[in-house]
């Protein structure tokens, strides 16, 4: 699958490390690699320098990494070591999108964020 994006509301990460496109990112402008945090948005273009300033999808569709098997319509949480993973309503308290395709583990997933 390409990776491909349509954000409704962008906004403005300075990054405090280097990221990929499609990494998601914190509210402190660094990638998330722990399961279940805040997401501030998705990596439209790499940050390949520190102090880097990138546009994030906040509001829209994204192509991210599965970490586990993911059906359509799973609601989505980061995952450890980046990516998402399907969330446990009730368990997970930072679901942020759901999945708008299926995909197996490290494969491409489109995701609704809203």
């Amino acid at each position: 699958m390409l990776r491909t994006y349509h954000s409704i509301l962008s906004l403005t990460a300075s990054m405090t490390a280097v990221c990929n496109a499609g990494d998601l990112v914190d509210f402190s402008d660094t990638p998330i690699t722990t399961e279940d945090q805040p997401v501030k948005g998705v990596a439209q273009n790499p940050a390949t320098e520190v102090g880097l300033d990138i546009a994030l999808t906040a509001l829209g569709t994204e192509t991210v990494t599965a970490v586990g098997a993911i059906v359509k319509g799973a609601p989505l949480c980061t995952a450890t070591g980046g990516g998402v993973r399907t969330a446990v309503p009730g368990t997970d308290t930072n679901i942020f999108a759901e999945a708008l395709t299926a995909a197996a583990d490290g494969e491409f997933v489109q995701i609704l964020i809203r």
